[in-house]
């Protein structure tokens, strides 16, 4: 997890938008309703982000490799089949996740704060 500057300021943008969309929706500002819109943006971005944690940990790998295998075509002219590479998919994904799974639990840090300021 990498806390950067940009994914706290994406946070907060997002933090705020929510607040906008609850005062434009409900008319006032309300801790359980800010805990609630955050809490299902939070669960997106950790779905998503989680999602590329598993593929990005080459859990996929072998079963990737073996229906690529299993589907290849065969070429037409006598050509020079291009060989699979066995990690293809987890070094398809990268680290690109990290910042959706970061800002994801930014989100759920704060809507627990919210949900906890509640109820004390």
């Amino acid at each position: 997890m990498n806390i950067t500057k940009k994914n706290v300021l994406v946070s907060l943008f997002i933090f705020i938008c929510a607040l906008v969309y609850q005062l434009i929706k409900f008319g006032s500002l309300s801790w359980t309703e800010t805990s609630n819109i955050l809490f299902m943006i939070a669960g997106l971005l950790l779905i998503i982000g989680l999602s590329g944690l598993v593929l990005a940990s080459g859990s996929f790998d072998f079963f990737h490799y073996s229906v690529r295998k299993t589907l290849r075509r065969e070429p037409k002219e006598d050509g020079f089949k291009e060989p699979l590479n066995p990690h293809a998919l987890s070094s398809s994904v990268g680290k690109s996740y990290q910042n959706i799974l970061t800002i994801g639990l930014l989100l759920l840090a704060i809507s627990i704060i919210c949900l906890w300021d509640y109820i004390l």
